[in-house]
């Protein structure tokens, strides 16, 4: 009777320790390569810039550590009423825990370029300059793994662009079909806050 007792006992303990590490494992621990696929919603921290603008951006790298990820990315942001921009970047996230859900944070470092662009008015036509500037952002959310190969990451994200420089063409109708014009440069504040949710495999 002991002796079954005991070999009750190491099989109950045996599948209570196997359900444990079952269920440790259950969620995406990531580890090795890592790629990222992210969309947003951005409201502009200027006055000039349109109130939102649509982001798209992938990063891919190497997951050093359960927690440390760096790698390298690129995006295109777009707006209706400002010139789309391309921004490519170097990346850092953290994983605070291992835990099914826990707080991330990431960082990015980077260049942007503005595309040659032009809208066409009723009374003038405005070109807006291709050329680079500075680019970084600074984001922190929540990741949520699951148990399939792939995570979630929501994310609030500051984001950071050198000023843009635009030249405009202002023409005057003259009548008659006469017209006169004149070129003049603005800098436009396009840094934004964002909310993002991107996809981890």
């Amino acid at each position: 009777m002991k002796k079954t007792f005991l070999a009750i006992a190491l099989l109950l303990m045996t599948f209570t320790a196997f359900a444990q590490d079952n269920n440790e494992k259950a969620f995406r621990v990531p580890s090795g390569y890592q790629g990222f696929f992210e969309v947003g919603s951005a409201c502009g921290l200027a006055y000039n810039l349109s109130l939102v603008n649509s982001q798209l951006s992938t990063t891919h790298g190497y997951q050093f550590t359960s927690k440390i990820f760096g790698g390298i990315g690129a995006g295109v942001n777009v707006s209706f009423n400002h010139p789309t921009v391309i921004p490519f970047y170097g990346a850092f996230h953290y994983i605070f825990t291992t835990n099914k859900v826990s707080p991330v944070v990431r960082v990015r470092g980077g260049a942007y370029y503005v595309p040659m662009s032009r809208e066409n008015l009723t009374t003038q036509m405005t070109s807006k300059d291709n050329g680079f500037g500075a680019y970084g952002d600074l984001g922190f959310g929540v990741r949520f793994a699951t148990n399939s190969s792939i995570a979630f990451n929501l994310m609030a994200v500051a984001t950071y662009y050198s000023d843009l420089t635009v030249t405009h063409y202002q023409m005057n109708l003259m009548g008659m079909g006469g017209q006169s014009g004149y070129y003049y440069d603005t800098r436009e504040n396009i840094s934004s806050v964002s909310l993002v949710f991107s996809l981890e495999w």
